[in-house]
C-alpha cells in the first residue's frame, strides 16, 4: 500500500492516549539520560504518521528520515541522509568534527578519495560518526530521531540502526523507527532485524493497533465536521474498522460506495500476488468476508497443492486471516479487513462475478449431510442465485430463508427474505427445490 500520507493532520488527535503516554515517557526518560529506541508497528493507514506527529511537537530536537518504496535501487542510508542534512544545518561545525559524515552529504564538503584501508574501516567510521552526532546534538536537550517506513530500508540503513541502538547508553536520545506490520511477509528482510533489536535492552516494540468503535466514531464526526448525516457517519466508522487512513477516505467520498483512491490502494497489494493467489482471493471475495476452505477448494477447482500455496501467499502478505471455525470441517480464511475484500469484488468482471456466484449456488444447492440444512444455507444461497440470475433457484431459497427467520422471531430477516422472494416471483413460472430441502417452498 503506497502513498498513505494524510491522516486528519488538521483536527485534534482522537484516542491513542496510552500510546502517547508512553511515547512522551521514553523523551522524560530520555532527558535523565536514559536514552530508548522503540519499533513503532501498525498496519498502513492506522495512524503510525499521525502519533509521531503529536510527539514531534512535545518540546524534544526532532529529526526525520524517511525510506522509499524503490526496491532494489534504493540509496543507501537514505534515512540517514536525511536526519544528518537536518542535524548539521543548525550545527555545520559537526561535519569538521566527524570527517566520515561527508559519506552522507557529498554534496556539502568535497573530500578525496578514500585509501584502501580507509575503505575498509568507512562504515565504522561512518556509524561512529553518526552516532557520536546525535550524541552531540542531544546533549542541551532531548533528541527525538526517526526512521519512518523501515519496511523499505536499504540493507545498509537497516545495519546502521541496529548498530545505534545496541549503543544507547546514557546519552539523550530517543531512536523511533515505524514499519507496517502488514507489509512483513514471512520473507520479509526485516524480520530477523527486528527479532535482533527485540533482545536489546534499551528497545520497546509498540504494536498500534485499530481504533475501538468509539474512538472511530468521533473520528469519523470530527473528519466529517459536520457535512454527513448520523447514519452516514455511523456507517463510515463501521465499514473503516477503526483505520485512520480508511475513515478518512470514505468520509471524502461522501457515500456508501467504494472511493476510487481507496480501492486503487487496496487493489495494488493484491495485483503483487502470483497469479494463482489472486485468482484464490477473486474467488474468495464472491463468497463473503469469510470462506470456508472446502467451499474454497470446491469452487476454485484448483489441485490441493497449488489452492494451499495460493492461500499460504494471501496469509504471508497479510491480505487473508486463518479462520479456524467453531466446528469440524468449518475451516475458513477472512479478508484481513471488509473493505479489501469490497475492493477485490469490485474488480470482477460481469460475467466472471455472476460466474462464480452461480459455482458458489451449486455449491449450497448440493444435499448436505446428515441432520439437515445448515443454519443460515438457505440465504446464502438465496443471495448467490440472484446474484448468477437464477431466479427460480433465488425464489425458491429465499422462500426457505423467510421460514428460517419466521421460526427464529426475526421479523426483520424475515422481510428481507420475503421481499426478495416477492421480487423475483414476477420474473419467474415457479421457484426450484434443491436437494436437503426438507420444506417445500
Amino acid at each position: 500500500m503506497t502513498g498513505v500520507v494524510r491522516l486528519g493532520t488538521d483536527i485534534e488527535l482522537v484516542g491513542r492516549r496510552a500510546e502517547l503516554a508512553m511515547l512522551q515517557s521514553a523523551l522524560e526518560h530520555a532527558a535523565a539520560g536514559r536514552p530508548s529506541g522503540i519499533l513503532l508497528a501498525g498496519d498502513a493507514g492506522v495512524g503510525k504518521s499521525r502519533l509521531i506527529g503529536e510527539l514531534a511537537a512535545s518540546g524534544a530536537a526532532v529529526f526525520v528520515g524517511h525510506c522509499l518504496d524503490a526496491a532494489e535501487s534504493a540509496l543507501p542510508y537514505l534515512p540517514f541522509t536525511e536526519i544528518m542534512a537536518e542535524v548539521v544545518g543548525g550545527r555545520p561545525d559537526l561535519v569538521d568534527a566527524h570527517p566520515a559524515l561527508q559519506r552522507l552529504l557529498p554534496g556539502l564538503h568535497p573530500r578525496a578519495a578514500p585509501a584502501l584501508e580507509d575503505r575498509r574501516l568507512g562504515q565504522v567510521q561512518l556509524f561512529d560518526a553518526v552516532l557520536s552526532t546525535l550524541e552531540a546534538v542531544s546533549a542541551a536537550r532531548p533528541a527525538l530521531v526517526v526512521v519512518e517506513d523501515l519496511h523499505w530500508a536499504d540493507r545498509s540503513s537497516r545495519d546502521l540502526l541496529v548498530f545505534l541502538l545496541s549503543r544507547l547508553a546514557g546519552q539523550h536520545l530517543v531512536l523511533l523507527a515505524s514499519y507496517r506490520s502488514d507489509d512483513l511477509h514471512r520473507r520479509h528482510p526485516l524480520r530477523p532485524v527486528l527479532s535482533e533489536l527485540a533482545r536489546l535492552p534499551a528497545v520497546q516494540r509498540l504494536e498500534l493497533a485499530a481504533l475501538g468503535p468509539a474512538d472511530t466514531l468521533e473520528l469519523v464526526r470530527r473528519l466529517a465536521g459536520g457535512r454527513l448525516g448520523e447514519e452516514a457517519q455511523r456507517r463510515a466508522a463501521r465499514r473503516s474498522e477503526g483505520n485512520a487512513f480508511f475513515a478518512e477516505e470514505l468520509v471524502s467520498a461522501g457515500s456508501d460506495g467504494m472511493p476510487g483512491a481507496l480501492a486503487e490502494l487496496l487493489v495494488a497489494r493484491v495485483e503483487a500476488l502470483p497469479p494463482t493467489a489472486q485468482r484464490v482471493l477473486r474467488t474468495a471475495s464472491v463468497a463473503g468476508r469469510r470462506v470456508r476452505h472446502e467451499q474454497l477448494a470446491a469452487v476454485s477447482g484448483l489441485p490441493v497443492d497449488e489452492l494451499e500455496q495460493a492461500l499460504r501467499d494471501g496469509v504471508s502478505e497479510h491480505l487473508l486471516v486463518a479462520d479456524p471455525g467453531s466446528a469440524a470441517g468449518e475451516d475458513g480464511y477472512a479478508f484481513r479487513h471488509a473493505l479489501l475484500r469490497e475492493a477485490v469484488y469490485q474488480e470482477l468482471l460481469p460475467g466472471e462475478r455472476s460466474r462464480i456466484h452461480a459455482a458458489y449456488a451449486a455449491l449450497l444447492a448440493e444435499p448436505e449431510p446428515a441432520g439437515g440444512p445448515r443454519p443460515g444455507r438457505a440465504a446464502q444461497l438465496a443471495h448467490h442465485a440472484l446474484a448468477s440470475h437464477d431466479l427460480p433457484l433465488a425464489l425458491g431459497a429465499s422462500v426457505r430463508a423467510a421460514a428460517e427467520a419466521d421460526e427464529r422471531d426475526a421479523p426483520a430477516e424475515l422481510l428481507l427474505h420475503a421481499e426478495r422472494a416477492w421480487s423475483c416471483g414476477p420474473r419467474c413460472r415457479r421457484p426450484r427445490r434443491w436437494p436437503g430441502s426438507t420444506r417445500a417452498p
